[in-house]
Formats: structure tokens, C-alpha cells, sequence
């Protein structure tokens, strides 16, 4: 911890002893309290976390947080990015710190962050909020379980960030957005829909519930989740894909393949949705990411479960 505290401090521009030091110029802290700051805000594990001033070197871990903060405009305040990023593309040219194994406290340091996003499914990452709770770096946690967490994290990241405004803007195009749909699908027959977000080949598959994002995404686009009765990610059988019996299958998939492999699966022909030709493929990509671009996923869903409506 010795050797994190020097590296904080060691002339790095913009650290928490930086921080300190331009509290104390003529008119900083007047400016400060102008602008709102020093403000505490409460994150997903009930943390009261204070920000000193708005944050100008921001490390954000999870491909979630990282998108988020880019719909909000932040990248040029974005130090590094942790986790396996690949959007948007500008997020790749991005230090990146920490993997499958970790996240180094000390490495983290050396970008001299003022504030650092991650998120409780990033377990490892949430090892970084003790030693830099103890330097006064705030480390906020986001959840991303549903959709209208997303965008109430939307808000408490621009609210940490000082970009409110911005913020209020994406949350409101976002619900713009779901409206229309929720509009187009309106008093249409909700099919009963599986939506697979992985396959194995022992025969074991995964799904999601309700209080999952995936499953508010189904909703809005007008179908009804086939497991609604489970809760967030769940892995389920064959057998119990087949007691549902399903009006639509919509599989998710990192290389979409042919819908026609579903069916050539051992029993998989007599299924409703196969025996109909209700079953579609579609690029996993951004659906399983909690961000801003769930809006698309909730247009890729309503095409597939109500193709009268839209134009595929």
C-alpha cells in the first residue's frame, strides 16, 4: 500500500494529490461548490461515495460502464478501460488494466484515477474499492440487473461526472425509443419466447428470467419470456425446453449460424416454433452488454417476435 500511495502521488497530474493541491489555489474550492461538487452519491452496494470535484481521469471496468460513459460523452476523461472491450471501437485504443485474473490496486494507481466505475458481475474488480478508499479515490459501483437500472445508472454516472444534462438526453432518447416500439407492438398477441443465450453441446442451455435485462427487453418487444418464472441467468434442459413448448426460439449466437441447426438438434423438430418456422438467429454481441445500445436489442427482438410490424 506504501508503494500505492507513492505512485498516487508521484507527479502523476491529475491524482489525489494533485486533487488536494488545486483545492487549495485562490478560487478553486469557491468554484467547486458553484458547480455542485463536492457531492455523495449512493452506489449499488448502498456505499455513500464522495466526490471531491468532477473527475477527469475516469477508469471504467466492464464493457457496460465503458459504454455508458462514452454515450455520455466522457471519452476523453476515460484513463483506461478493464474487461474484455471491444466497444465502441474508440475504447480499444484505451489503456487497458486488469483480466482474467485481477486487477493490480497498484497499476490501477499509476493512471492516477479520480474516479473508477465497476460493477459487482466484475467480482475481481470490486477488490480495488478497499485500497483506494483508503488513499480517498471513489470507486463507484454500478448494477446492471434490468433495464430500468440501466438507466438509472445512466443518470448516477452522469451525475458523478457532472454531466447531468447529457445524461437526462440518453435516458430520454432510450425511453423515446422503447415507447415507439411498445406503440408498434401495442394489442398484438405476445408469443411465448425462448431466447437462448448460449449452447452447449452436452445438451445444456442458458436462458434468463425475470429481474434480467434481456427478459424487460422481450417484454418491450412484445413477446412474453417462456421462463419468466426463473430469475436472471439461468441454465435449463432440453426437457424443460420442451415442457414449454415454445411459439418463437430466438438464439443468440457470437458467429449466427443457420436457423435450420436448431431443428437438426435431437428431438428439437417437434417443437412448435421449429415445426412453425419461428426460429431465429441472431448476433449476441450487444444484447448480453447492460448499456445504452439495449435500445437496439429491443428493435432486434420486436422484428423477430412480430415480423408483420417490421420490415426485416
Amino acid at each position: 500500500m506504501k508503494l500505492l500511495r507513492r505512485r498516487v502521488c508521484a507527479g502523476l497530474a491529475v491524482g489525489v494529490c494533485a486533487g488536494a493541491a488545486a483545492a487549495l489555489r485562490p478560487g478553486t474550492a469557491q468554484a467547486a461548490a458553484a458547480s455542485g461538487f463536492p457531492r455523495t452519491l449512493n452506489d449499488a452496494l448502498g456505499r455513500r461515495v464522495r466526490l471531491a470535484e468532477a473527475p477527469q481521469r475516469i477508469v471504467a471496468v466492464f464493457p457496460s460502464n465503458v459504454e455508458i460513459a462514452f454515450a455520455l460523452g466522457l471519452e476523453a476523461r476515460i484513463a483506461a478501460v478493464g474487461g474484455r472491450v471491444f466497444w465502441p471501437p474508440e475504447a480499444r485504443d484505451k489503456p487497458s488494466v486488469g483480466g482474467p485474473l485481477g486487477y493490480s490496486a497498484e497499476a490501477v494507481a499509476a493512471l492516477a484515477p479520480d474516479l473508477i466505475v465497476v460493477t459487482p458481475s466484475h467480482r475481481s474488480a470490486l477488490g480495488l474499492i478497499e485500497p483506494f478508499a483508503r488513499i480517498g479515490v471513489p470507486v463507484l459501483v454500478l448494477h446492471h440487473p434490468d433495464l430500468p437500472s440501466i438507466l438509472r445508472n445512466i443518470l448516477l454516472l452522469g451525475q458523478a461526472a457532472a454531466c447531468e444534462t447529457r445524461a437526462q438526453a440518453v435516458v430520454d432518447d432510450m425511453r423515446g425509443e422503447l415507447a415507439a416500439v411498445a406503440a408498434q407492438v401495442a394489442g398484438r398477441p405476445r408469443p411465448r419466447v425462448y431466447l437462448e443465450t448460449a449452447a452447449a453441446a452436452r445438451g445444456v442451455y442458458q436462458t434468463v428470467g425475470r429481474g434480467h435485462y434481456a427478459h424487460d427487453a422481450l417484454a418491450w418487444a412484445g413477446g412474453a419470456n417462456a421462463f419468466a418464472d426463473l430469475a436472471g441467468a439461468a441454465q435449463v434442459s432440453g426437457e424443460a425446453i420442451f415442457a414449454r413448448d415454445p411459439d418463437l426460439i430466438i438464439s443468440l449466437q457470437k458467429r449466427p449460424g443457420d436457423s435450420t441447426e436448431i431443428a437438426r438438434r435431437p428431438g428439437w423438430a417437434s417443437l412448435q416454433a421449429v415445426r412453425a418456422g419461428r426460429v431465429v438467429v441472431l448476433p449476441r454481441a450487444h444484447k448480453l452488454i447492460p448499456g445504452p445500445r439495449q435500445i437496439e436489442a429491443v428493435r432486434a427482438y420486436a422484428r423477430a417476435i412480430h415480423p408483420e410490424v417490421f420490415d426485416v
